[in-house]
């Protein structure tokens, strides 16, 4: 998959099932968005976050082990990969990133480091980029559900330049039942449907599943 560029992402908190988590449950919980929330998914956009700088996606793929019989190499045994992302945004809203994060509130502005990712607090993602030759032709990588942790965070004095540190949370990829760890969308192929695609990465939570 040939790309050109990062146009933007979509984050939703999500239960066991992909289902997606709104309101006091949901990606708002720590905004004044949390009562009114009805989706549950945060668009980074450029007014919101400065936009997305890049999304690394890696282990995709397992290692393959040669089989041998009668002597020659007859068959290659495929395991699987262990799928992991790094969203990196420029200025993800703090109380939206604590939420990415499980970090706990304390409601007065706090948020307490714990010091291990909580496997309870499960992030999807829809990342758009285009073509590597069409910018007109949008293409997606949907990831259903996975563990965020920030290992490290380094603030820098400024001195003749001003000194940012970008937002870069690490999501451990699970798989979602027999749907896989995600899909890849193309704009370009027959019959792609912008709803459907939606609908597949942030599943509507169904009453009663809990989290």
């Amino acid at each position: 998959m040939a790309t050109l560029g990062i146009a933007g992402a979509k984050l939703a908190l999500v239960d066991k099932k992909g289902g997606v988590l709104t309101g006091a449950n949901g990606i708002f919980k720590y905004t004044d968005k949390a009562t009114s929330d009805k989706t549950g998914i945060f668009d980074v956009t450029i007014d919101n976050s400065f936009g997305v700088a890049s999304v690394a996606l890696t282990n995709l793929f397992g290692s393959t082990t040669d089989i041998f019989g009668g002597n020659k190499l007859v068959y290659k045994s495929a395991g699987k990969g262990n799928a992991q992302s790094v969203l990196t945004i420029n200025a993800l809203p703090n109380e939206i990133k604590m939420a990415v994060l499980g970090m706990p509130s304390d409601s007065k502005g706090g948020f307490t480091i714990t010091g291990k990712a909580d496997p309870n607090n499960r992030v999807a993602f829809l990342a758009e980029s285009a073509e590597a030759f069409d910018i007109n032709k949008p293409v997606y990588i949907g990831m259903y559900m996975g563990t965020a942790s920030e290992a490290s965070h380094t603030l820098t004095s400024n001195n003749t330049n001003d000194n940012r540190a970008t937002d870069a949370i690490t999501i451990a990829g699970l798989e979602r039942g027999d749907d896989g760890f995600g899909k890849y969308f193309y704009s370009s192929a027959s019959k792609f449907d912008n709803s459907a695609m939606l609908a597949d990465v942030f599943k509507t939570v169904v009453p009663g599943l809990g989290v």
